[in-house]
């Protein structure tokens, strides 16, 4: 058996794997932030998500000239209210 997910799947997946390895012979973590975590080595760089959704909303990436614009604002506004305390944290 393979344990198959996506997203947070794909990180219980990854989970299951590492601590039961008897259980499956192999999982696949597609689009899973399995190294996204601080304290690993090479350190987690926490800005490499936004940089990754910023690269495909640009017209290297296929979207309009804009787009990758709107996102870097959109990026801002997200991190200022994370920023803003408990009610800019649920207002995101």
């Amino acid at each position: 058996a393979v344990a198959l997910g996506g997203s947070y799947g794909g990180m219980l997946a990854t989970w299951l794997r590492i601590k039961y390895p008897g259980a499956v012979s192999g999982a696949l973590a597609a689009s899973a932030p399995v190294l996204s975590f601080e304290g690993l080595d090479p350190p987690y760089d926490p800005g490499s998500f936004a940089n990754v959704v910023t690269a495909d909303a640009s017209a290297d990436g296929g979207a309009p000239t804009e787009c990758s614009t709107l996102v870097r604002a959109a990026w801002q506004v997200l991190f200022a209210r994370a920023r803003g305390g408990k009610e800019g944290r649920a207002a995101v």
